[in-house]
């Protein structure tokens, strides 16, 4: 008997952790009748009524990958002259036409983590031996490059920016003039 009741216990005590997912369960068990629905419940319901009645339709293109493809094929091209808007507090802050792509600061030639054993010696695939630690950069150093980007402007001069920019591949007509501008010669 005691088995009974501490069998019995148990489960109510789990069915209580259950949460409310289980409720309508629980309550047929003890009561004999259904828990009424759950807003969650009833949305669902109206969600798969709706998928139900608009069906996903077949695509026969995508314009999605079709600009993508685009936009790869128009910048794969070191000598692509972009042109390169900083913006800081809402305003053009400088403005610069640039030799091949905008590139990310957190780019990387070589992988930032890599698998060693526990003696520090290299892994070439994953096990419960193998341990992930950082990499070192390719100038030996380690560590995480802030955000932002960087590029090359026509003239050759290196620019780096943390910061809200805009680029394009034609230049742009300003309505109000830039707040800093810095003429390479």
């Amino acid at each position: 008997m005691n088995k009974f009741i501490l069998t019995f216990a148990l489960i109510v005590l789990v069915g209580g952790f259950a949460g409310t997912a289980h409720a309508g369960f629980w309550s047929t068990i003890f009561f004999g009748e259904p828990a009424p629905k759950t807003s969650i419940q009833e949305s669902n319901q109206i969600t798969n009524e709706i998928a139900k009645a608009v069906s996903v339709p077949q695509l026969t293109t995508s314009s999605e990958r079709k600009n993508v493809a685009k936009r790869a094929e128009l910048f794969d091209n070191e000598e692509k002259i972009s042109y390169v808007y900083l913006i800081s507090y809402g305003k053009v802050m400088a403005f610069y036409s640039a030799t091949g792509k905008i590139s990310s600061l957190r780019s990387y030639m070589t992988p930032v983590d890599k698998l060693v054993r526990g003696d520090g010696s290299d892994c070439y695939y994953a096990s419960t031996y193998c341990y992930v630690i950082e990499s070192a950069d390719i100038d030996g150093t380690y560590g995480e490059n802030v955000e932002g980007i960087f590029f090359f402007t026509t003239e050759g001069a290196y620019v780096e920016w943390k910061g809200e920019y805009m680029m394009s591949d034609q230049p742009l007509q300003l309505t109000t003039p830039p707040a800093l501008v810095r003429t390479i010669e």
